[in-house]
Order: C-alpha cells, then sequence, then structure tokens
C-alpha cells in the first residue's frame, strides 16, 4: 500500500520511532481536517465499514425471507450502521526476520448484528450473521470477545458516559483485544508498529487500552481519524447513508419509488442510484467459525 505525504505524517514517525528501538509510549494521534487529499484515510474507513456493512446486508435480506419493510422498519437496522465508529489498524511485525503485515477491521457496539432487538424473525432456518462474514490470515474482523485472563486491555468509564460499562464494546478496544489474543496464540509477535484509521477521535477509554497494548507489548501506536465536521468526514457520512438506502431498496425488491416517497419531507438527504449492493449470489460460508459473543 502507497501513502503519501499528507496523509501519512503518522505512519512516518511511528516508523521512525520503531526504528530507534523505542517501545511503550502513549498513542500518537493525527486528526485529517482539511481533507484527504489523496483518499487514503477514507479508503480504509471504507474499508472497515464494508466488512461490517456488506455482510450485515446480506445476512439482513437473507432474515427477511422475502418480505418487505418500510422505512420506519429499517430504522434501527440503518442506526447502527449509520452512527457506528469504524476502525481498520494494519500491525507490521517481524518474524524469522522477515516483515509481515494483518489487517483489523473493528465497528463500536455489539458486533453480533442478530443478537439486536431489531432482528427481521422470519424462520428459525436462517442462516446466522456469522455465515457471512469472510476471514483470511491478513485480515479479519474483530468482534467485541472478552479479554485474556489477567489482561490489563480493557475500558474504562468516560466523564458524561451513561453508565461505567458504556466504553466496552468500542472499536479500538475490539482490536487491541484481537492483537492480544494473536500475539498469545503466536498468530504475530509483539514488538511491531500498528497504524490505525478512525472514522471518529479515539475516547480516552480507547486510548487508554491502546496504550496498555503498547507497554505490554512493546508496540508503537499511532492513530490517523476524520477530525469531526471536515471534509473526509462528511463525505464518509455521505457515502454510508447513500450505501445503506442501497441497502434499503434492494431488500423492497429495488422499490426506488417506495424509498423516495417514504423520504420525501426529508430535506437534503440524499438517494442512492444503486440498488445492487447485495445481490443474490452464492451465500460464502466462512473459514473458520465465526466468533461468538
Amino acid at each position: 500500500m502507497t501513502f503519501t505525504r499528507q496523509t501519512c505524517v503518522a505512519v512516518a514517525v511511528a516508523m521512525a520511532l520503531a526504528s530507534m528501538g523505542a517501545h511503550a509510549r502513549p498513542v500518537s494521534k493525527f486528526a485529517i481536517e482539511a481533507g484527504d487529499t489523496d483518499g487514503t484515510v477514507n479508503a480504509r474507513v471504507w474499508a472497515s465499514f464494508m466488512a461490517h456493512a456488506y455482510p450485515a446486508a446480506r445476512w439482513y435480506r437473507h432474515a427477511l425471507q422475502g418480505a418487505h419493510v418500510n422505512t420506519d422498519e429499517f430504522s434501527s437496522f440503518r442506526r447502527r450502521l449509520e452512527t457506528a465508529t469504524f476502525v481498520s489498524f494494519t500491525y507490521y511485525y517481524q518474524h524469522d526476520g522477515v516483515e509481515h503485515q494483518r489487517v483489523y477491521h473493528a465497528m463500536s457496539g455489539r458486533s453480533d448484528f442478530q443478537r439486536d432487538a431489531f432482528i427481521p424473525r422470519r424462520g428459525a432456518d436462517s442462516l446466522p450473521y456469522g455465515a457471512f462474514m469472510t476471514y483470511t490470515p491478513e485480515e479479519v474482523v474483530a468482534w467485541d470477545d472478552d479479554a485474556l485472563f489477567g489482561s490489563d486491555v480493557t475500558h474504562s468509564p468516560v466523564p458524561r458516559d451513561r453508565h461505567p460499562d458504556a466504553r466496552r464494546r468500542d472499536a479500538e478496544l475490539k482490536i487491541a483485544r484481537k492483537i492480544e489474543l494473536d500475539i498469545a496464540t503466536d498468530t504475530v509477535t509483539p514488538g511491531g508498529a500498528l497504524y490505525g484509521f478512525s472514522s471518529q477521535v479515539p475516547c480516552p477509554s480507547c486510548d487508554a487500552a491502546l496504550e496498555v497494548l503498547s507497554d505490554t507489548q512493546g508496540i508503537d501506536v499511532t492513530v490517523t481519524y476524520l477530525g469531526p465536521g471536515s471534509p473526509s468526514y462528511t463525505r464518509f457520512q455521505r457515502q454510508r447513508h447513500q450505501y445503506v438506502n442501497g441497502v434499503h431498496v434492494a431488500v423492497n425488491g429495488g422499490q426506488m419509488n417506495v424509498l423516495r416517497q417514504e423520504q420525501a419531507g426529508s430535506a437534503g438527504r440524499p438517494v442512492a442510484e444503486r440498488v445492487d449492493c447485495v445481490e443474490d449470489e452464492h451465500l460464502p460460508t466462512p473459514p473458520h467459525p465465526a466468533p461468538k459473543e
């Protein structure tokens, strides 16, 4: 992957520090405010969104078993995809003198769409959400799994949170725990460099979890995020809104006119022109059992 100067200052800084043999340090964070000129950060955030949204859309359509839903019934599913934080991290590490990399995607909130109250229960024979997920040795989706026994990679309360466990399913925490597990199982080695791209600024709880990962595993951590209200953030918001609109159209058999009627009066909200975002292709089987909560 090639990065330009504008969007990869964070990567260059972390690599320089790693080459000096440095280990634990506070998480380095960089905001994209003026615009992601070459689209690198947006592309990484979008990759994480699609790693979750595409299987979720296909599972949702399958669970409906041909039934149509109106805008109100679709709103809970829409809300998950349009409000969650999406992050994509790449971990660079060495094994036997050879450099490797592993990509981790995660979204905030409950990972398994199937467990939420909005599920369209149309039959006991519906495939589980995990059946639509795909995994490769180089690219994985981190779920909200429990921490390793004795691990200090955990969530912490943030002022104005509604309850102390509000941050227990944050996206960065999921990735930190997954990397810790991968190190414990010799899937990756410690002492590498972790570069993250996020749709939101990491909260203090996520900062703390990533700092613990850095402290305990000797990993340099850098996060680049879309600045609130920035052109890049606005672009991402528009793209995922359009994609979810396309899902709504697809589950209703391509009835674009129905969606337009339902959204009449919702000024300034664009309508997607594509209706083929969840094709009727062969349903994939994951290479290994999907993670369980």
